[in-house]
């Protein structure tokens, strides 16, 4: 079920724009601790991310430094046959990180470890990895589509293993929820979901 939320929440970017939630975000549930995991082969990386432009923008002041700890060059990072328009990504123009055929996996996933690589980059740096990361990877497991605060299609079709143990997840995305749109966001959230349970429970 949808819920209109009182309020519209742009994102630290000016784009998106959330102003509605799915409740299924406050049912399904799935295993937060990632690096933790030991049976799902980061497999939430599998098929590469959309990236605004801008993000890329500020992927590439890093492009020397990253190539070094990649060891991939810069020209393999994003699909250029992907680019395209959407008017809810910052600026408007995205494309999307390399789907490596010989990794089988996102061209910034760590197979000889775990995890992305542009995230352990910012913090072998210093650097808030946020700046660098993909908003979409850094807000899995939710997502939005026409302002709408919902389940990706990874969850939808069941692609994930990590399904069905563990916190919500809303609960397991809270934080970046939080930085992104703001504590007025979360708020609105904790209030939607205390109501949405209460509602359930008065109809069992």
């Amino acid at each position: 079920m949808v819920i209109k939320l009182k309020n519209s929440y742009p994102s630290i970017h000016g784009l998106p724009v959330i102003h509605s939630v799915d409740t299924d975000i406050f049912d399904l549930t799935y295993f937060m601790k990632c690096m933790e995991c030991t049976f799902c082969k980061d497999q939430c990386c599998e098929w590469g991310a959309d990236i605004d432009m801008q993000n890329v923008q500020r992927v590439m002041k890093y492009k020397d430094e990253l190539e070094k700890f990649t060891g991939i060059p810069s020209e393999k990072w994003f699909d250029e046959t992907e680019k395209k328009w959407d008017a809810e990504y910052p600026g408007g123009d995205y494309i999307r990180t390399t789907y490596d055929e010989e990794k089988d996996y996102c061209i910034f996933l760590n197979t000889k470890s775990r995890g992305c690589m542009l995230h352990s980059f910012a913090l072998n740096k210093g650097i808030d990895y946020h700046e660098i990361k993909p908003f979409f990877c850094s807000m899995f497991p939710v997502t939005y589509m026409d302002g709408v605060l919902m389940t990706p299609e990874e969850i939808d079709e069941g692609l994930t293993v990590c399904l069905g143990e563990g916190p919500t997840l809303y609960r397991g995305s809270r934080d970046e929820l939080k930085f992104y749109f703001g504590e007025g966001l979360v708020a609105e959230l904790d209030e939607a979901e205390a109501k949405w349970f209460a509602q359930k429970k008065a109809t069992a």
